[in-house]
């Protein structure tokens, strides 16, 4: 584990174990649980204490941890399952190209994954969604997976997940509010939930220690469901999880706004609605409770 002392190419600013300290309480108790640290010949500071596992680089303030994680990658410098861990975003993003706002203490993850075999390509993104919201869960934090690519507690958005692939190369964004929540009256935007933020110091002791057991999970679940089974086992798993399965929810897309009941996945990971008695799947847009 490093941080990313010198700054990346104009990319994010310089960090040292001082600087992570003063950003929020849980990553203070990161720099003394993994200390000490020891500045290297590149500049980087390394954690003498961390445990062995993927690649993970810490970064100061950056306009996107994923910008950064592109950066290591065209490097060579962020393998499988590595990640860039972010301390705050100025220009986070989101899905359709909404911005994605952070608080001190969030977890903001630039996250390579491997690149899924075909038919799993299509929903890396309720993948990444169903690890985070079964680690949640294991953590008694009730989670569920609002589709695509967000995650709900008691009905308030904590997490959100956008995917980009260069290359060859994945790439999964992760957003997860820690350190606070926007307000209601920053949100303005009617077709997305309202923010909520996870409660830190009670299950949550550490960012990267969040991190690690998210990585582990990931890990296996990705041995487990991609290489040892099929998209059909896993969408059926993951309905368990689905947030508002048979309930009524408001459509807004294309095809502007409607209600209609949510019924499930679709074998490509787009959503199966009932409207008017007709069977319809949603590849984009966004639904909430009608």
């Amino acid at each position: 584990m490093s941080l990313l002392g010198p700054g990346l190419d104009g990319l994010a600013a310089p960090l040292s174990p001082d600087d992570l300290c003063a950003v929020h309480p849980l990553w203070a108790a990161d720099v003394g649980a993994y200390g000490p640290w020891a500045r290297d010949g590149q500049g980087l500071y390394r954690a003498a204490g961390a445990p062995d596992g993927p690649a993970l680089c810490v970064c100061g303030p950056c306009a996107s941890a994923l910008d950064v994680g592109w950066a290591l990658v065209r490097e060579q410098g962020l393998p499988e399952w590595g990640a860039v861990l972010a301390t705050a975003q100025s220009a986070g993003r989101g899905q359709l190209r909404r911005a994605w706002s952070s608080r001190p203490g969030d977890l903001l993850a630039a996250w390579r994954w491997p690149l899924p075999p075909g038919p799993w390509a299509p929903l890396l993104p309720l993948l990444a969604g169903a690890v985070v919201c079964e680690e949640l869960a294991a953590r008694g934090v009730p989670a569920r997976v609002k589709w695509p690519n967000d995650l709900l507690v008691a009905g308030r958005k904590v997490g959100g997940i956008l995917v980009e692939e260069r290359g060859g190369a994945v790439l999964a964004g992760l957003g997860l509010n820690i350190g606070g929540a926007p307000a209601d009256e920053e949100l303005r935007d009617p077709s997305v939930p309202r923010a909520g933020r996870l409660e830190a110091g009670t299950t949550i002791k550490s960012v990267i220690g969040l991190w690690r057991t998210l990585v582990n999970r990931a890990e296996n679940w990705y041995i487990s469901h991609v290489s040892g089974g099929s998209p059909a086992q896993f969408l059926e798993s993951l309905s368990l999880r689905l947030a508002w399965v048979g309930r009524e929810v408001r459509v807004c897309g294309a095809q502007g706004e409607f209600v209609a009941r949510l019924l499930g996945l679709a074998p490509d990971g787009g959503l199966v609605i009932e409207r008017d008695g007709r069977r319809l799947t949603l590849h984009s847009g966004s639904v909430l409770p009608s």
